[in-house]
């Protein structure tokens, strides 16, 4: 298991048995986030279809190896988390992504038509040229303003520099577009679907 240590806290691949700490960690990180209040425009139901997306997302990451924990005090704990596609993968194969989508349109209910305009648009500003990309990053929200989302993205920025890779993601807050901007990303025009939040795609050109 790689282990990186930043002050007090702690980031290590996430273990398979930690799969489901992880999702749980990023569904409470993003349930109040614009971009998921707008797709589950519902607060009752929104925190069971969040967990719902992100135990399917670390579902099908997990092949790439690339899921990051931090813990905040040395104690086990997952307070943040990363999902990383490594560079030259795709998130997952075309198989994959039916599954994937059949599984969210069947409980996102109502929410799947804005679920996936927003996945579609996203999809289509998509950077052809290979990267590391960013799935999701988040922080729990009781443990925010500690360096954790800061550091959990520290060892695949690394990786990516010793490489001389580029980095990709999508931000979908002001205030995590500002983290990704102090770490070296750059914010192109923000994407939306019809009255969807922003969201800015963002590129890391290696350091």
């Amino acid at each position: 298991m790689t282990t990186v240590q930043a002050d007090t806290v702690h980031v290590r691949r996430a273990a398979e048995g930690e799969r489901p700490a992880v999702a749980a960690t990023l569904a409470a990180a993003f349930r109040d986030d614009p971009v998921f209040a707008w797709a589950h425009p519902e607060p009752v139901g929104r925190a069971d279809r969040t967990r719902f997306f992100f135990d399917l997302a670390v579902d099908v990451l997990a092949q790439h190896d690339d899921i990051w924990a931090a813990d905040a005090d040395a104690e086990g704990a997952i307070d943040g988390a990363a999902l990383w596609v490594p560079h030259s993968r795709a998130p997952m194969s075309d198989e994959e992504g039916e599954a994937f989508g059949a599984a969210l349109a069947q409980r996102a209910g109502d929410d799947a038509e804005r679920l996936f305009a927003l996945m579609t648009t996203m999809e289509q500003h998509h950077p052809q040229e290979p990267h590391e990309y960013l799935w999701f990053l988040g922080v729990h929200p009781d443990r925010q303003g500690r360096g954790l989302g800061a550091a959990t993205m520290a060892p695949v920025l690394a990786r990516a520099d010793r490489a001389g890779h580029p980095a990709y993601l999508e931000a979908t807050s002001v205030r995590s577009k500002a983290l990704y901007e102090r770490h070296g990303f750059v914010a192109a025009t923000p994407i939306a679907v019809d009255d969807s939040p922003p969201l800015w795609p963002m590129w890391r050109e290696p350091r």
